[in-house]
């Protein structure tokens, strides 16, 4: 069996653009707002007054580090490198090793064939976790953090909950679908990760999957209809959102917030942003 932890990181040297994308489920900026509000309300009206930060404008490269379960066996097919996301067989074959879990489900996928091969077809991937565990005991946070800053990066985003719901902080907030050894890492890596990044003049960032959980619904997607109907939105998913959300405000205050997919129509995402920029911003 094999017991490598690797992270997964991607560079993008138009990552700001991108992630103005991406954010504005929990980040409504308005660049032309020169005096913000004292106080933010849970409306449209009152965050988009929030300004584009001028660190944020003048920061050009950003590390994106995917960092989970799926680094224990870290690897997905290459058939098509390019993400070509319109090809009928793409899902069976995504190249993200970040969705393992989703595509070792698919009959026939090669990331099920490699998962049956190295660890067994009985093989539960949450097993990954004590691998994960023991591994990261090794990680130095200042050693990436001081490469980060050599390369001229100017912040940071790490995913702090992936698509698979296991945490990389020590949540309080318990995930009713998992054993409790099976929810979270042991060591607190947001934190570390966050501190070193800190000490070395970077801004930090935290990603969180809001719009997938496979803990809650499960999947697999399979084909492209799927991506609308594994999206959790029950009451208690909701909650349990909100709750992680706030715990990364009030733990780390995350110079970026960044939300991913989508987030559960149960959620209360215009009062999370409200309170991100009272709290971080403010």
């Amino acid at each position: 069996m094999k017991t490598r932890v690797v992270p997964v990181l991607s560079v993008s040297w138009q990552f700001s653009r991108i992630a103005l994308v991406v954010m504005l489920c929990f980040l409504a900026i308005s660049a032309a707002q020169t005096q913000p509000p004292s106080h933010y309300e849970a409306t449209l009206e009152s965050l988009n007054q929030h300004p584009l930060p001028q660190w944020y404008a003048d920061a050009k490269l950003g590390i994106f580090v995917h960092w989970g379960l799926y680094s224990v066996p870290g690897w997905a097919p290459l058939v098509h490198p390019e993400h070509d996301f319109t090809a009928p067989d793409y899902i069976k074959n995504n190249p993200y090793a970040e969705w393992y879990l989703n595509v070792m489900r698919i009959d026939g996928s090669p990331t099920q064939a490699y998962h049956r091969e190295h660890y067994g077809a009985d093989y539960d991937y949450y097993n990954f976790a004590p691998i994960f565990d023991r591994e990261i005991q090794k990680w130095n946070p200042d050693a990436w953090a001081k490469i980060f800053r050599e390369a001229g990066a100017k912040y940071v985003v790490l995913t702090t909950k992936h698509h698979d719901g296991f945490t990389l902080w020590p949540s309080s907030t318990p995930n009713p679908k998992l054993p409790a050894a099976r929810q979270h890492a042991t060591r607190d890596i947001v934190g570390d990760l966050t501190a070193a990044v800190n000490k070395q003049g970077l801004r930090m960032g935290l990603y969180y999957s809001g719009g997938y959980d496979w803990t809650f619904v499960p999947g697999p997607i399979r084909a492209a209809a799927d991506y609308q109907t594994v999206k959790p939105q029950s009451e208690a998913y909701g909650k349990y959102a909100d709750a992680h959300v706030r715990e990364l405000i009030a733990r780390y205050h995350p110079a970026v917030l960044w939300n991913d997919i989508d987030y559960p129509k149960s959620g209360h995402p215009l009062e999370l942003m409200a309170e991100y920029y009272n709290a971080v911003l403010g």
